[in-house]
This record gives C-alpha cells, sequence and structure tokens, in this order.
C-alpha cells in the first residue's frame, strides 16, 4: 500500500534522490527526498523542503494573465528551489504547474523567464494529471472497506473532485472527475470588489452545488449516497484550516491534522465561528495568519457547496496532495525501472 511521505531523515545514506515541485496559483511547493533500497517497504523519505505563498494567480480571475508581481514573487521562490535541488543527485524529478499556468493568457512567456533565470523546466499537467496525482499522494488514508470515496482539491485556481472505487491493497480508481475553474485565490480576487463579501460568497456556494448535483447524476452517485456506501476526503488548505481551527492549536502543524476526522457537527461549528470573525481576527489567528486570510473564506465556501450535495459524515483530511502524489509516482516508475 502507499506509504507515507511525511518523515523527515536527518543523516541519511542512500545517494538516489527524487524531487517534485508544484507551483500552483497560491503556492510554490518543493519536495526533495531519498529513494528507498529495492523491495523496501518504505516509501520515500523526504529530506528537504520548501513551502511560500506566491499568489501567482492574483490577477487571473479580474484580467486573465499573470501579474508582474505575482511572477516576480514566483521566480523569487522558484530561485530558493532550484538552488535546493542543486545540493542533491537527483535520479529522477518532476517540475509541474497546474492551473495558473494552464488559463493565464502570458504562460508561455512566464514558462520561458523560469527557464532563462532558474534554469527549471515547469510542465503544465491537466486536470486530470492534477486529479490523479492528488488522489496517489492521500491514498493511504482512505478505508478500502467502504467500498467508494470521493475527495476534493480546493487549489488556488482550480477545485478538482473526483468520485473513485477502492480495492484492498490497490490504489483507487477515478470513475469521474470534475475541475470547476474556481478556487481560493480566483475567489478571493474577485470577492475585492463585492459590495457584499457574504452574499458573494454564497452566490460561490450555490454554484458550487449546483456543479456538483450535475455531476452526482452525471457519475451516479446518489444510489451509493444513500446506501452510506461512500467515504469523503479533503487534501487542500481549506479542510486543513477547519481541523486545526477546530482542534484550537497554537501554531498549525500538520502531525496533527494530517488523517483527522471531522464530524457534521465539527464543520457546522467552525465553518460558523469563521463567518463571526473579522479580517482582523483572521489575520492574528495562528492557525490562518497573513498567508490565508484573504483566501480561507473563498475556500470554505466552495467547501460548503461541495458538503451541501455530499454531506457525508465524518470528512477525512489529508496533508498532503501533489507533491507527494509525484514523489511516489517517480519512486513507482523508478522501481519498475530497476526491476
Amino acid at each position: 500500500m502507499v506509504q507515507s511521505v511525511l518523515d523527515h531523515v536527518n543523516g541519511n545514506n542512500l545517494q538516489d534522490y527524487i524531487a517534485a515541485l508544484d507551483l500552483g496559483t497560491n503556492t510554490c511547493r518543493l519536495l526533495i527526498a531519498s529513494k528507498p533500497p529495492l523491495n523496501s517497504h518504505l516509501g520515500p523519505q523526504v529530506v528537504d523542503s520548501f513551502v511560500r505563498v506566491v499568489r501567482l494567480g492574483d490577477e487571473l480571475a479580474t484580467k486573465g494573465h499573470i501579474s508582474s508581481e505575482g511572477m516576480a514573487r514566483a521566480l523569487a521562490a522558484l530561485t530558493i528551489c532550484a538552488n535546493k535541488l542543486k545540493d542533491y543527485p537527483l535520479v529522477q524529478s518532476r517540475y509541474i504547474t497546474t492551473a495558473v499556468c494552464r488559463e493565464a493568457s502570458n504562460r508561455d512567456e512566464f514558462l520561458d523567464l523560469i527557464r532563462k533565470k532558474t534554469g527549471l523546466e515547469l510542465e503544465v499537467i491537466s486536470t486530470a494529471e492534477e486529479a490523479r496525482l492528488a488522489i496517489l499522494g492521500c491514498a493511504d488514508l482512505l478505508d478500502t472497506s467502504t467500498r467508494y470515496a470521493i475527495a476534493f482539491d480546493i487549489g488556488g485556481g482550480s477545485t478538482e473532485v473526483m468520485w473513485m472505487e477502492l480495492f484492498p491493497h490497490k490504489l483507487p480508481e477515478i470513475i469521474q472527475w470534475i475541475s470547476l475553474p474556481l478556487g481560493v485565490v480566483t475567489v478571493a480576487e474577485t470577492l475585492k470588489n463585492e459590495s457584499s463579501p457574504f452574499s458573494f460568497l454564497q452566490k460561490i456556494r450555490k454554484a458550487v452545488a449546483e456543479e456538483m448535483k450535475a455531476f452526482c447524476d452525471r457519475a451516479y452517485i446518489y444510489p451509493q449516497l444513500r446506501r452510506s456506501n461512500i467515504q469523503l476526503i479533503g487534501t487542500s488548505g481549506t479542510v486543513t484550516t477547519l481541523a486545526a481551527l477546530h482542534m484550537n492549536l497554537e501554531r498549525y502543524d500538520r502531525t496533527q491534522v494530517n488523517g483527522l476526522h471531522l464530524t457534521h457537527e465539527t464543520i457546522k461549528r467552525t465553518v460558523s465561528s469563521l463567518y463571526d470573525m473579522t479580517p482582523e481576527q483572521q489575520l492574528l489567528h495562528p492557525c490562518i495568519g497573513p498567508m490565508r486570510a484573504g483566501l480561507v473564506m473563498g475556500g470554505v465556501a466552495i467547501f460548503e457547496g461541495i458538503y451541501d450535495v455530499f454531506p457525508i459524515n465524518p470528512v477525512r483530511v489529508a496533508d498532503r496532495g501533489v507533491r507527494e502524489g509525484i514523489l511516489l509516482d517517480l519512486m513507482q516508475k523508478r522501481g519498475n525501472n530497476d526491476s
């Protein structure tokens, strides 16, 4: 079964390293891991990582392009990543970018700039590949005693929802999926121009719910929903933030959040507390802070739209996703090549 990629290892003697870089609409993320020996039951062990909020899509929803400020922030983060990558003898790597570069009118100019300034070649992946990698990254949190699962990944510029069948000792099979052109950054940027933020968020919630109902019809999900034969898992920063708020953590701790179950009552109470917070209170909250204060409510509205149609109790929280999926994918391919 898929192993966790969460443990940081110091003093590792292995010489084979793999790397995953994910430049999203909101965040730049890097993982570098040692590849375990052939036939080992261990997963890739993280030896170095980097995360920085770059808000690359700050003008994507309003102007359809990547702003010069967003480019500068992303290039600064990618330069750090490139320098880290030089420190390791990599046997395999994959550097991807998602919604912002799928949609931005000036994406080619931006990708050329990255190549010239950092030497990094970024691959623009499809929504289908993004969904597959997200599932691969959190697959071992799914309970195969339940036959079906719905997973959602609320990103910066898009939201993917996957309908899957589960099998013991195998990876989930995605039956059908949907990608919505809504994410925490694109909603937040549009929200700035709205006179009634709450009303706008409720419009987002309703629009997402309508998309989920149509998806439910197309994928024939309702019969399994009525039989309570589905589990729900979220891989995004929105649900990890809700989990951290519920636990009243003094600072965000992924080891306490990853794998947590959120009940219906917990979700209702925590979401209500977020709506009651002022922007200043969100900014000062240790589990929200300046990186997510302007983004969290858009993510909550998207989540509510999903949960209105799929009110599955409880919701499983995964603090992992595309980066971890890339690492596991690389490790499996490397293993196949070595065997």
